[in-house]
């Protein structure tokens, strides 16, 4: 993929954010995931529902949210681990 010039980026994240989306550098940022690994969770089906639009994948708000909350584990106490 192309490198996008800061003005190019912040032009492509202004849209994205109307269509209320991520653009996929913001989807990594947010998960501390490397390009690499984004990727690799796209072809496994394992990461949230995406956009792909040319070559630019946007991710919406709303499937990374439903994925996130897929992820989220219950703590759950010791003593009652046991019971």
């Amino acid at each position: 993929m192309e490198v996008a010039t800061g003005t190019e980026m912040e032009r492509v994240r202004h849209m994205a954010e109307q269509l209320d989306c991520l653009i996929e550098e913001d989807f990594q940022l947010l998960t501390g995931a490397t390009p690499n690994t984004v990727e690799a969770w796209r072809k496994r089906g394992q990461g949230p529902a995406y956009i792909l639009l040319g070559r630019r994948y946007l991710y919406p708000r709303k499937a990374v949210a439903k994925h996130l909350e897929s992820l989220t584990r219950e703590r759950v106490a010791l003593g009652k681990a046991l019971l």
